[in-house]
Formats: C-alpha cells, structure tokens, sequence
C-alpha cells in the first residue's frame, strides 16, 4: 500500500511540473535552434538558444473564418530596444509579394533600428534608408514611400496596394498618407556580409516578434557531433 502510494505521489508531481513546464513554454520562454551562420560570432550554427516571450510580450494568436490570423499581445516586460537578438516569423515564407503571419518559418536576428529611427546601409555601393514607422503614426505615401511601405500596409489592411503613375491606390481608393497601426523594425544579421535579413526583405511589423533571446543553453557542432560545453548557458 506504501509503495502505491508513494507511486501515486510521485506520478502527480511528475505531472504538475509537466503542467509547469507547458505553461512555461507557452507564456515565459521559447526554445529555438540557430539553423545557419548568420548571427556568427554571437550565435553558431548548432546553438540551441532560450528566448523571453515576456519581450515585448507573449502572443494570443486569432484566425479568422478565412483562415488569417492576427496577434493580440499581452503586456510584457518592455519593448524590443535597438542591441536585442530577436526571433521572429519570417514574413514571406509563402511568397515575396505579400507579407503573411505564418508559424513554421522563424528567424533569428539582431534588432539594429527601432520605432521614429531612419536606419541607413549600403547596397551595391549604393547608400539605401529606410525611416521605421511607430503604432499610430501617419506618414505621406507617395512614389518614393511606396517601395518601403506596400507590403507593410497590405499586411495591415489586407487590401492590395499598387501604383498607377503618381498615385498610390490602397484597394480603389487612392491615398496620400496612411497612419501605421504597427511598431517597425530592422532586423540584421552580426554575420553581414551572410545574411538574409531587413536589406534584403524590408521592415517587421511588431506582430511577427516571438522574443528576445537570453541565453544558450545548448551547442552541438553540426559537422563533428561535438558538444560545445564552452557556449552552455553563455548569455546572448
């Protein structure tokens, strides 16, 4: 009798810290392994790093009779600030002409601009800018605007956003200002001259931010099968 006993308690706090470690991954954190060798030398490739959901805080996410979804946030810690290694869903995993939330594609990068920032860079010795819209802010669309901007306003709107000469259509109705309901960010790679990032994709709406990495918790060399003890629990 003891020993069902002592069976039973055993069993049941098993299964209160497997509710505790669900809630957890639900609400506080996230696990995520680094793919690639974008983010060298701050994360490597084979890095299996701990991300806040509590930055900028965790999602409820909503799908509509179509099939849609849209994030409803709860109040986290603080904001995603300039410096932050930040993973995120990949706006264009089912195509490049349209930003879409999808969960099976996350990146990993570090968060370089944030909100009322103009972030400049270089592309084929070219000097490029882009100016990061804050939630509520209304700024003027016009040819220029246009590039930086469609895709960002069709994802808000979910209303196509095309230009007819001079003039900038949202759906039919032609606009010269549009007023973001977003957060904007500009995301890099530490890696520059390897990575697929903000340069090449433009701009992330705060929707697609899963949370700011803190730690790595665990490293395996892809090549030799090694285990980097170096880099466990080494802060991001």
């Amino acid at each position: 009798m003891n020993i069902l006993k002592k069976i039973g308690k055993t069993l049941l706090c098993a299964f209160a810290l497997f509710q505790c470690y669900v809630l957890m991954r639900l609400y506080i954190f996230a696990s995520c392994v680094i793919p690639t060798g974008s983010m060298t030398p701050t994360l490597q490739k084979g890095d299996y790093i701990i991300a806040s959901l509590q930055i900028p805080g965790y999602r409820v996410w909503k799908e509509d009779s179509c099939g849609h979804l849209s994030v409803h946030r709860k109040k986290g810690i603080r904001k995603v600030s300039k410096g932050d290694v930040v993973v995120f869903n990949f706006p264009y995993a089912s195509g490049k002409d349209r930003m879409r939330l999808e969960s099976k594609l996350y990146y990993c990068k570090r968060c370089v601009a944030v909100p009322g920032e103009t972030y400049k860079w270089k592309a084929k010795a070219r000097e490029r800018q882009v100016y990061l819209p804050r939630r509520g802010e209304e700024l003027a669309i016009d040819s220029l605007s246009y590039r930086d901007y469609r895709k960002c306003i069709a994802y808000e709107t979910g209303e196509q956003v095309t230009r007819k000469g001079g003039t900038i259509l949202l759906g039919d109705s032609a606009i010269r200002s549009y007023r973001f309901r977003q957060d904007y960010y500009f995301m890099r790679g530490d890696n520059v001259s390897d990575s697929y990032d903000s340069r090449n994709w433009g701009i992330l709406p705060e929707d697609f931010i899963l949370g700011v990495g803190r730690f790595v918790w665990f490293s395996r060399d892809k090549k030799s099968g090694k285990v980097r003890w170096e880099r466990i629990f080494k802060k991001i």
